[in-house]
């Protein structure tokens, strides 16, 4: 870029937002290498368009919406992509055909899906029914199973630490299995019962592996309410959790670890391998929890908007609806979904680079967004067997039940129900005064360096004052 020649080309180049969006700061704020905004799209060598999404089932399943899926591998090399919706649990192929797995849970419950490899089994809770189980083949009640003990109906969430299963029950506290089974639990034990330290249910529920002062790594888990964080430790969880005193040997416990910081929203927990875990904050802002350390850190100022008249962050995520959000980790990316205005399902988009994230943490967290242009309610990831896909569950039920590949490569339009919509991205950089911030500027040329498939860029230049040029064309240098 040149100003009649008056200014450095240091000073005219743009730096490149490789420390991605900052929607906290004032304009005037914003440093080098941050952006006002990347929305449907993100920094990689280049600004480019953020990657689409294909559907897996042609026609729609019915009005209603995906209420929970996950993909269950079992075996040596099995595996079925189970969704949930109305009162149905199904599987559903790679070529969008259903196959009915039950009609016995209660309808238009989130449900949630959880892997024991133990037992090789899928468990279903939905806050309402009894707990189910899934090998495959067979869908049942755990407590029709013969000798089941107090098996708790109404599970919030389930998690195995160990060769325990580990369940938020109805009344807000956490129960465990006996070792290696999920028939027999303690049931408001003295011992075996693990229970808050202050007042309100525990809200979600994850795995986590602790490390020793000494070095040594324990599985683990930590347990949240609305505002508090708990760790769960132990090396013994007891050989029978009906017995009225604790056996001999008997190590487990519950520490609170912050009184400040929980989650309403139970999805949105998610570990980034080597890493640690995040979570979203019933405040709205992002938590991340290390491995080996006790203290959770803060993470989502840059995305929290102070101008949402033009750009929504987390901040007008819709709090009626917390349970909706939802958080993973695919192809280093750490992806969150949460609902706004009046949507009771997630329609705004951040992701975080996880590259950046571990490898320049002077950069501190890097985050684009918000994209939006799809819409979900509960996503997961395939990664095994070969595979490699971020799936996910419509959530709008006007558009009905699809089930969605996202952030398909070389795919630049969005599957919505029927539709493929095409991605329109907004970059809008840092303001920049060339190192002369009080000199008036004529701009003659701007030269720039763009990923772009669909449709056709223009560009808008703005003053600290407002707009100056709007939807100018860009020519193409060849």
């Amino acid at each position: 870029m040149a100003l009649r020649n008056r200014i450095p080309d240091a000073e005219a180049k743009y730096d490149d937002p490789i420390r991605g969006v900052n929607l906290v700061a004032s304009p005037e704020d914003l440093e080098p290498g941050e952006a006002r905004l990347l929305s449907n799209c993100y920094f990689w060598n280049g600004v480019r368009t953020r990657e689409g999404s294909t559907r897996l089932n042609s026609g729609s399943l019915g009005v209603f919406r995906v209420l929970g899926g996950t993909k269950f591998y079992y075996g040596v090399s099995n595996s079925k992509r189970i969704i949930a919706f109305s009162d149905r649990i199904s599987q559903i192929s790679d070529g969008g055909t259903e196959t009915l797995i039950s009609t016995v849970p209660t309808a238009n419950q989130e449900t949630y899906f959880t892997t024991w490899s133990i037992t090789d089994k899928v468990y279903i809770t939905n806050q309402t029914d009894k707990l189910y189980e899934y090998d495959g083949t067979t869908f049942q009640s755990v407590d029709s199973l013969g000798g089941a003990v107090a098996v708790p109906n109404a599970c919030r969430r389930v998690t195995p630490v160990l060769d325990r299963l580990l369940a938020i029950t109805s009344g807000g506290v956490i129960e465990r299995t006996n070792a290696r089974v999920a028939h027999i639990w303690s049931n408001g034990s003295s011992w075996a019962t693990f229970r808050p330290s202050l007042v309100g249910p525990f809200t979600g529920l994850h795995p986590h592996t602790l490390r020793s002062t000494g070095g040594d790594l324990f599985p683990g888990a930590i347990a949240c309410q609305a505002n508090a964080m708990y760790m769960i430790t132990g090396t013994n969880y007891g050989s029978d959790v009906t017995a009225a005193s604790a056996p001999t040997g008997e190590d487990s416990a519950i520490k609170l670890i912050d009184p400040r910081v929980g989650t309403s929203s139970p999805n949105s927990l998610a570990t980034v391998p080597g890493v640690g875990l995040f979570g979203i904050s019933s405040d709205l802002n992002v938590w991340f929890l290390p491995f080996g350390s006790a203290s959770p850190i803060i993470l989502g100022d840059k995305i929290r908007s102070t101008d949402t008249t033009t750009t929504i962050g987390l901040e007008s995520a819709n709090v009626t609806q917390l349970d909706k959000i939802w958080m993973t980790y695919y192809d280093r990316k750490l992806i969150m979904g949460f609902p706004i205005g009046s949507d009771n399902f997630c329609s705004r988009y951040f992701w975080m680079d996880m590259r950046a994230f571990v490898e320049r943490n002077d950069l501190g967290p890097v985050w684009n967004g918000p994209h939006y242009g799809f819409y979900t309610n509960h996503a997961w990831t395939e990664e095994q067997n070969g595979e490699k896909s971020l799936v996910a569950g419509e959530g709008n039920s006007s558009n009905g039940v699809f089930v969605y590949r996202l952030l398909q490569p070389n795919t630049f339009t969005d599957a919505v129900g029927t539709s493929d919509n095409n991605i329109t991205f907004d970059y809008w950089s840092y303001y920049k005064d060339f190192g002369a911030a009080s000199q008036e500027k004529y701009v003659q040329a701007i030269q720039m360096d763009m990923n772009n498939y669909l449709g056709s860029p223009t560009l808008s230049l703005y003053d600290l004052t407002g707009l100056i040029a709007g939807n100018l064309p860009i020519a193409r240098l060849t």
